[in-house]
């Protein structure tokens, strides 16, 4: 299984073959429903394979060249460790299959590039979180929106518990460490030492902390989104203090994380990261306002999309329920035609492009619904010039 990463939407956004394939499934995690997924899968397959036929494309060209996901769709185990949403790219010599942790319509696109409109809100500011649900004997990485949370795989280098972080201290230093596990439900380690005592505990936590906060780096080093921390109370502080990454919330949800449920730290998870998603986009909103006339703000998408593919956009907002499409001259730098439906002589999505663009060239993207966007347009920017 793929991870979503910045550094792969990036990667698929850039991605221009023609024909290209973006598949879009709500999936379940559990239940009866579980074993609608792939015969919902398998129509979608079923109606690229007629599409690409309308295209020109051979009978047999046209299986061959969706052998990936017919592979998928016979992958019985795959099917049966689903999150909330799934996200399917293919092309020739390339294919990507994610799944995701909120729910997404169902949706089929063919054209010359992919369509990643629906994963956007996972490089958000403005919803996009994650969880770290730690203990002295679990690790344990979520990544939420303001509806889901989905649980990540962890990095093979990273520690799961405190014991497996020091296996190999020498035996001469280490402190005995055992599990105390009272009727009813786990608890942290408990420690008896020789020498120091509290201040060995702590010192031993900080390493623990420290290669878990290593393992993590390369799944969050692209990251700008908040960090939420899980734990009994006297951990958190510990972890804040040797993490390099930037964003951890000075609030944390405090208690045994190893008896949190996903779905219980996302309801305790949102209090927290809301005020700080809300205070990010009303000052974004009011910068956009306070520069209103002067140059530095652009609410027409032609001059967005092309200020965005030239470096210019230093924060985006884009109505995420508002698509338009059309055909974009990367070398003249002008959008030559754009329409909010899309038809055959449209090979990009124009939102999605502003987007990435503004992602892989440092900038911020926020995401609302049109009728919260403060102009009558799908996208608004502040510009660096």
């Amino acid at each position: 299984m793929e991870n979503l990463t910045l550094e792969q939407l990036l990667k698929l956004a850039q991605q221009s073959q023609d024909p290209s394939i973006s598949i879009y499934l709500p999936t379940h995690r559990a239940g009866p429903d579980t074993q609608q997924d792939p015969i919902r899968f398998k129509n979608l397959v079923r109606e690229a394979e007629r599409q690409l036929q309308e295209r020109g494309m051979g009978a047999r060209d046209a299986a061959d060249f969706l052998h990936a996901a017919q592979k998928l769709l016979e992958d019985s185990s795959y099917w049966r460790h689903q999150y909330d949403g799934l996200a399917v790219f293919l092309a020739a010599d390339d294919f990507h299959a994610f799944r995701l942790p909120f729910g997404v319509e169902e949706m089929l696109t063919v054209a010359s590039s992919y369509y990643v409109k629906p994963i956007l809100p996972l490089f958000t500011n403005n919803g996009h979180y994650y969880i770290l649900a730690i203990s002295q004997n679990d690790v344990r990485l979520f990544e939420g929106t303001r509806h889901s949370i989905g649980q990540i795989d962890l990095p093979e280098d990273t520690p799961q518990s405190l014991d497996e972080a020091l296996q190999y201290d020498d035996p001469e230093k280490q402190l005995q460490f055992h599990t105390g596990t009272p009727q009813g439900g786990g608890r942290d380690a408990m420690f008896h030492g020789h020498g120091a005592g509290e201040d060995d505990q702590k010192v031993r936590l900080e390493r623990y902390f420290n290669l878990v906060d290593n393992g993590l780096r390369e799944l969050l080093q692209a990251q700008q989104a908040p960090l939420v921390l899980a734990g009994v109370d006297y951990l958190l502080p510990i972890y804040r203090k040797v993490s390099e990454y930037a964003k951890i919330m000075p609030d944390g949800i405090e208690g045994s994380a190893e008896r949190m449920r996903a779905d219980e730290l996302q309801e305790r998870a949102w209090p927290i990261v809301e005020p700080y998603f809300r205070r990010e986009t009303e000052e974004v909103i009011a910068q956009y306002r306070q520069l209103a006339g002067t140059g530095k703000v652009s609410s027409q998408i032609e001059d967005v999309v092309a200020a965005a593919h030239f470096g210019r956009v230093d924060k985006l907002i884009l109505a995420a329920d508002t698509p338009v499409w059309g055909v974009f001259d990367r070398e003249s730098g002008k959008v030559l035609h754009r329409q909010e439906g899309r038809s055959d002589e449209d090979d990009l999505a124009l939102t999605d492009f502003a987007a990435t663009q503004t992602l892989q060239n440092g900038g911020t993207v926020y995401a609302l619904s049109q009728k919260e966007m403060p102009a009558d347009s799908p996208v608004i920017a502040v510009l660096r010039y």
